[in-house]
């Protein structure tokens, strides 16, 4: 029970709160990027636990499951506020996806090391590390074609 509410705290809680404070401005980023990064994160996680590269513990019968936190949490959190520094802060790119891919990765190799996911059939960081760098460039490129069909219906 402690392992649930630790993930449920640490995947969905605070990912989500600093994610609204941060971007609570912006609206249409909920509505838009939350979706989005949620469906990536669901057919990330599903096809790779199914394939057997990674398990997210604790497990249950239903895989689906298994991601909950990550996939409606962390992952459109992170996906929220990577937006909101490019599009609305202005941050050098470079900067935020230097930042982002370090800081993910990061959390990737504390959940290894807390035996959150253990990897499997070949899978490694590296893996990870493009997983991510892929996943942000398809939300950076999602963002930026949203943002320009959306241009000429406001004119």
């Amino acid at each position: 029970m402690i392992t649930i509410l630790f993930n449920f705290f640490f995947g969905l809680i605070i990912p989500w709160t600093i994610a609204i404070l941060l971007c609570r401005r912006v609206p249409y980023l909920f509505l838009t990027v939350a979706p989005f990064m949620s469906l990536v994160s669901i057919t990330c996680n599903q096809i790779g636990m199914a394939l057997g590269f990674w398990t997210l513990y604790p497990q249950t019968d239903l895989l689906i499951i298994n991601s909950v936190n990550i996939d409606f949490g962390y992952n459109p959190a992170a996906g929220l506020i990577f937006t909101y520094m490019i599009y609305f802060k202005k941050w050098r790119r470079w900067m935020v996806y230097s930042g982002f891919i370090l800081l993910l990765n990061g959390l990737e190799i504390v959940a290894l090391l807390l035996n959150k996911v253990v990897y499997d059939n070949g899978w490694n960081i590296f893996f990870t590390f493009l997983a991510y760098v892929i996943g942000l460039f398809v939300l950076d490129f999602y963002y930026y074609c949203l943002k320009k069909s959306i241009r000429p219906l406001a004119n």
